[in-house]
């Protein structure tokens, strides 16, 4: 069984034509801007949208171990939670959820292949993103080899922040990496992310040693952490020198803000607005000047 959050179809910006993403549950980083906060633990995730509650309190009652109680708002202990989903299932409105759910390997590829049409026609495939997917290495690597039996185009998401051993063994089975490049400052990515710049620059550095026409360096720009031109400027020109002929710039959003409430989580950039194409365009012609691709968005 591999911990899977999310199963979008029809996406269109997570590689080449029309694919089907699978998202798969932890990560090693904590990026405060993250769009799906709900994807850090392995484990299924408790959230709650208070817009959708209607106060019943049916979720206090039938808790075996007291991990909800009610004064007013809801409150929640994850720690004596035992993740029975108990509380979800009595809910009225739908206001709880546990976000995750442990699928088999035949059951995802079997969900992937219902769209097979339509990635031959669009030259498309299957992404596998997350979270980070290497930390469910060996299901993972297990997923990424029943989907090339079946002749897919395997694409995925991914921090680099994992051994090189691994990266290595996924190898063979993965056509292309969207890989996070998010600062060059390692103290930081570091104290930011909870990202090893060491390890994540290795691994990148394999890749451009041995398949760089299958890497797109992806930078989330975030207003507060690196939207500065110099260190834009400074990936741009690194994808150049390594061989990488494209960097994607991925303006900051704030969508996911509301998974952060409804996992009880403070969102630190709730005061900075959202970026959009037109903040980052001059950064094309700079990749132009080093002989990389600089395109906008996934």
């Amino acid at each position: 069984m591999i911990n899977v959050f999310n199963i979008e179809k029809f996406a269109t910006h997570d590689g080449p034509g029309i694919r089907t993403t699978v998202f798969l549950k932890g990560c090693p980083l904590h990026c405060p801007w993250c769009a799906n906060p709900e994807s850090w633990s392995i484990q299924a995730t408790f959230m709650y949208d208070e817009r959708k509650c209607v106060k019943c309190q049916k979720c206090v009652s039938i808790c075996p171990k007291q991990a909800i109680s009610f004064k007013e708002k809801i409150f929640y202990d994850q720690e004596k939670c035992i993740q029975c989903g108990q509380c979800a299932k009595v809910c009225l409105n739908d206001a709880i959820k546990f976000a995750g759910q442990q699928m088999t390997i035949e059951e995802i590829v079997s969900e992937v292949m219902k769209d097979k049409d339509y990635f031959d026609e669009s030259q498309g495939g299957v992404t596998i993103s997350g979270g980070e997917p290497f930390l469910q290495f060996d299901k993972f690597l297990k997923l990424t080899k029943e989907l090339k039996k079946k002749g897919l185009h395997i694409a995925v998401e991914t921090t680099g922040n994992y051994s090189q051993e691994s990266l290595i063994k996924a190898l063979p089975y993965i056509d292309l990496f969207l890989f996070d490049i998010k600062h060059l400052d390692k103290n930081k990515l570091l104290n930011i992310t909870g990202g090893n710049f060491d390890i994540i620059m290795n691994n990148l550095q394999y890749l451009a040693d041995h398949c760089p026409e299958r890497v797109i360096i992806r930078v989330p720009v975030i207003p507060y952490f690196n939207f500065e031109k110099d260190i834009l400027q400074k990936i741009i020109a690194l994808a150049g020198e390594l061989g990488i002929s494209e960097v994607d710039l991925l303006p900051y959003h704030t969508l996911g803000k509301n998974k952060w409430n409804q996992m009880f989580k403070n969102y630190a950039l709730k005061d900075y607005k959202m970026l959009d194409e037109q903040d980052l365009k001059d950064y094309i012609d700079y990749g132009n000047s080093q002989g990389v691709k600089v395109k906008i968005g996934g």
